[in-house]
């Protein structure tokens, strides 16, 4: 099952690129592959984290999730790029995906929305290391919590 998707946000995407932009015609190929960018940006940070901590499902590609975990590609490039711009069920490795699912839910893009892009409009912007570092502090405190409450729970 899809997560999150990164067409689900193209229109809102695209129309603030247009409005940022003040472009009325045709995109060209390079606008249209920024823009997909742009409308996985959110996505990508997650999918950034989950590949950080070696919680990527067992079909990714290994050199790829070195190169975002190095720092060579983008969690929204590897979304873009290895994932088709679609964030499922089995890009999670089985074990963590409960928590990846109950967060991303619920909690997850207000976190992104305080973290990344400063007064910027979300699908404005692509996001830079200094904007990963304060998020992935709320990811591992939510991921902390969560095995907290299950571990107390169990």
């Amino acid at each position: 099952m899809a997560i999150d998707r990164a067409d689900w946000h193209w229109d809102s995407a695209v129309k603030l690129y247009r409005e940022t932009h003040g472009i009325t015609g045709e995109l060209t190929e390079e606008q249209e592959n920024e823009i997909w960018l742009l409308a996985g940006n959110h996505i990508g940070m997650f999918l950034h984290w989950i590949i950080e901590n070696g919680f990527e499902g067992e079909e990714a590609d290994p050199e790829h999730c070195e190169d975002v975990r190095r720092g060579r590609m983008t969690g929204a490039e590897f979304l873009m790029w290895d994932c088709d711009g679609k964030l499922w069920d089995e890009d999670i490795r089985e074990d963590i995906l409960p928590f990846a699912k109950k967060y991303y839910d619920n909690g997850y893009f207000d976190d992104y929305c305080k973290c990344c892009g400063g007064d910027k409009p979300v699908y404005g912007f692509i996001s830079g290391y200094e904007d990963y570092e304060r998020l992935r502090e709320r990811i591992d405190a939510a991921f902390e919590a969560y095995y907290e409450e299950d571990l107390g729970n169990g």
